[in-house]
């Protein structure tokens, strides 16, 4: 175990500053969105709304959570934070196995005493705590600019809604990561990987986004798109907590069923020399 941990230690280290920058960056751009509604009339854009075809609407979501502060904020940030955040994890999670057996180091790494399930599995502990730290940081910024903001003192500071949200961003761009996590395991190719990845990504929005403008017959895809299952307006503004666990317990298993299918496929994989 002590090999385990030096690993991720090592990754921690190696990553410190893109850590610290990201998630300074995002947290940036969210003191940006919460200044600005700060200088916003929202009720005023109801009248705009109201010429708005009702379709156009129901895709960005309820129109009471746009005119709210928490709603405006949560739309900005998080509902696009697989963009900003996580086409990044995709190509860190598809790059940590990878690029060792490309540069190939991973016989040496692996002549070490570790298994290959220690091994894969430091990559897999790294790169949640790459994430969890990533997100706390740009959550702890937000919180910090929203309590120095009269517009959200005023609406309230709901920290049980914040942790709700952190975990369920955490879970769901651990399971995009774990994806392209997967996959690398099967093609031990960064390129491949992180092109799969972005392309499931894509692929995961459009029908976890878009299912309601298709077939009927059809729209139960939607429950294999991880996008499904991430409703931040549901706990930010709604507090729904139904919603909110099953997605939560959702992505949970998602998130486990990937690690151990990596596990799986590693340990069977042959690594080219």
């Amino acid at each position: 175990m002590k090999r385990f941990f030096n690993i991720v230690k090592e990754l921690i280290l190696e990553k410190k500053f893109m850590i610290l920058i990201m998630g300074g960056g995002i947290g940036l751009l969210s003191i940006f969105i919460v200044a600005m509604v700060g200088d916003l009339d929202l009720q005023a854009f109801q009248d705009i709304f109201n010429y708005f075809p009702e379709g156009f609407m129901d895709f960005f979501g309820d129109l009471g959570a746009l005119l709210n502060p928490y709603g405006f904020w949560t739309m900005e940030i998080l509902s696009f934070i697989w963009l900003y955040a996580g086409i990044l994890f995709i190509f860190t999670a598809s790059s940590l196995l990878s690029q060792e057996v490309e540069k190939k180091t991973i016989d040496l790494s692996l002549s070490k005493p570790i298994s290959r399930d220690n091994f894969l599995g430091s990559k897999i502990t790294f790169l949640y705590i790459y994430i969890m730290t990533t997100i706390g940081i740009f959550f702890l910024i937000t919180l910090g600019s929203m309590a120095a903001s009269s517009l959200y003192r005023a609406e309230g500071i709901f920290l049980e809604r914040f942790l709700a949200a952190y975990f369920s961003v955490v879970l769901f761009l651990g399971a995009l990561a774990m994806v392209a996590k997967f996959i690398s395991t099967i093609f031990l190719s960064t390129k491949k990987s992180m092109a799969l990845g972005v392309m499931i990504l894509f692929i995961m929005f459009f029908l976890g986004e878009f299912y309601v403008y298709m077939d009927e017959a059809i729209q139960g895809i939607k429950y294999i798109s991880i996008f499904y299952y991430f409703n931040p307006l549901e706990y930010m503004v709604n507090a729904n907590v139904v919603i909110f666990t099953r997605d939560i317990y959702i992505l949970g298993m998602i998130n486990v069923a990937l690690i151990i299918g990596s596990l799986v496929v590693f340990d069977k994989k042959d690594i080219p020399n």
